[in-house]
């Protein structure tokens, strides 16, 4: 098989700009160390990356100029390869895109059934959508756009397909740094043609939810637009920029918020968490918590321990719990004082019992999220350091106006 890498160092004898190429066919290999970029304003990015904390690579799509590289689409998010020799091909027996090792398909990235074909091509657009097309007639046979991961681009659906039945939704990663399936989904939900909205799920239930017509008033992007007839339903959004500066778009993050924008990234809605009660501004309520706590009961960051008398310490290393696992873990438990994930965002720390909270103004602890509570028998932070944290806060503030 000739290889990405050859073909472009073959083509610069052909006279055209080897730096970009946005396109492979059957025969070609993309390898781990080779791209492919958008064509013709070279606005987005497909190749391999590794896990710094791990060996495991996936294959994934970004904004070619945003400095942080964040992913907008992972092709094998709950399969990560190992091997440093994959490569991604065209398989030339099935049509399907996968990532083989050794010729042998270790991912099925696509799903067409188009059998042996030796005229196929992939390309990555400069919408970000990676398509497989039939060379013969120019035919898409299958495209990224039609599996998102965690982030809704410009042009991109969320709803479903009732001619495919397919249904397009989001699906956070497990953590910031792991790009496996996480705990929340946020979906397009049409209940007849008058009422629209998006809703996020955390392990299937109602987390927060927002009419189509309100956000509007939350978002930063002015063209949202939503369809409802016999062929699909579905909610999107238009370009509000221009430029290969601009990139734009909607993450659904590890913690179940809705990001919008790189360079100045900003939430859909104000509130870090949801409780398990309705608000309003769309968190839902969750027939599933335990009432132990009122509305007025809030996780705060804060940097200290807790006194050694009365009080219990669990460690999880369970890979597959996410922060919000371990945040709905403590509001389950009535005597849950507080909870953190570990650094790389998996696995809990839990504290429960009886004790008193003391901030630690060194720095010399880990930060952990304190149930600060104002029920009756459950205050968990005694009045002399909530007087500490408003001075704290009062700091802060005089600070900033000056």
């Amino acid at each position: 098989m000739i290889t990405l890498i050859i073909s472009i160092l073959l083509c610069s004898n052909l006279i055209v700009d080897c730096s970009y190429v946005s396109t492979i066919k059957v025969g070609d290999q993309l390898n781990l160390t080779s791209q492919l970029v958008s064509s013709p304003d070279r606005r987005f990015t497909l190749g391999f990356f590794t896990i710094p904390e791990t060996d495991n690579t996936y294959l994934g799509i970004w904004y070619t100029h945003d400095t942080s590289s964040t992913k907008v689409w992972v092709a094998n998010r709950a399969t990560p390869v190992i091997s440093s020799s994959s490569v991604l091909v065209i398989d030339p027996d099935t049509g399907k895109l996968i990532i083989a090792t050794g010729g042998a398909a270790i991912v099925n990235i696509s799903d067409n059934q188009s059998g042996p074909t030796p005229n196929m091509t992939a390309t990555l657009q400069d919408t970000g959508d990676f398509q497989l097309k039939s060379g013969t007639d120019d035919r898409i046979l299958w495209k990224s756009f039609d599996y998102p991961t965690n982030v809704l681009l410009p042009g991109m659906k969320l709803g479903w397909d009732n001619r495919t039945g397919r249904n397009w939704e989001l699906t956070s990663w497990v953590s910031d740094k792991f790009p496996d399936l996480g705990a929340f989904t946020m979906s397009f939900e049409a209940n007849g043609t008058n009422s629209h909205r998006l809703m996020i799920r955390r392990r299937g239930q109602p987390y927060w939810s927002k009419l189509v017509k309100e956000l509007g008033s939350v978002s930063r992007y002015r063209n949202l637009s939503y369809g409802y007839n016999n062929e699909e339903r579905y909610f999107s959004y238009a370009e509000s920029c221009e430029g290969n500066g601009c990139t734009s778009l909607w993450l659904l993050n590890a913690n179940g918020q809705v990001e919008e924008g790189q360079a100045d990234r900003r939430y859909l809605w104000r509130s870090e968490f949801c409780y398990g009660f309705n608000s309003g501004d769309g968190c839902a309520a969750d027939s599933d918590m335990r009432l132990c706590w009122s509305r007025d009961d809030k996780f705060t960051l804060l940097t200290g321990e807790f006194n050694t008398g009365g009080r219990l310490f669990r460690h999880d290393d369970n890979s597959s719990l996410s922060f919000s696992d371990c945040m709905v873990g403590c509001l389950n438990s009535c005597d849950c004082l507080a909870f953190n994930s570990h650094e790389n965002g998996v696995g809990c720390d839990i504290w429960t019992g009886k004790s008193k909270f003391v901030i630690d103004p060194h720095v010399t602890s880990a930060p952990k999220y304190v149930l600060v509570s104002t029920s009756k028998g459950k205050i968990l932070i005694t009045d002399s350091v909530i007087c500490r944290l408003i001075v704290m806060h009062l700091k802060h503030f005089i600070t900033r106006v000056v």
